[in-house]
């Protein structure tokens, strides 16, 4: 399946923001065609795993702020639906 822009758009900021990361982007939205919000041909659908150091720290509402930050809302106002396993590298259960 060839990617569409939205999801090149998550990919490219993924790896600029999480260089050294291990994440995988799942697009959904073939599965939701029936709903009215999806639209034929558009992304609307995501679960995005990504594991990353940056998020040692971070609690797992921390995790999905920063991240849904770095997205930004050109990407958050044309997706439905994004959902989120957002991992450390170091501690696997925060």
């Amino acid at each position: 399946m060839n990617k569409g822009k939205i999801e090149i758009l998550i990919e490219k900021k993924i790896k600029k923001n999480f260089p050294k990361s291990i994440f995988l982007i799942q697009n959904i939205s073939s599965k939701h065609k029936k709903h009215k919000q999806n639209i034929a041909g558009e992304e609307t659908h995501f679960i995005i795993n990504l594991e990353s150091n940056k998020f040692s720290e971070l609690s797992k509402l921390e995790r999905q702020k920063y991240f849904i930050n770095i997205l930004g809302n050109k990407i958050i106002n044309k997706v439905h639906s994004i959902s989120f396993k957002l991992t450390s590298t170091n501690k696997k259960n925060f």
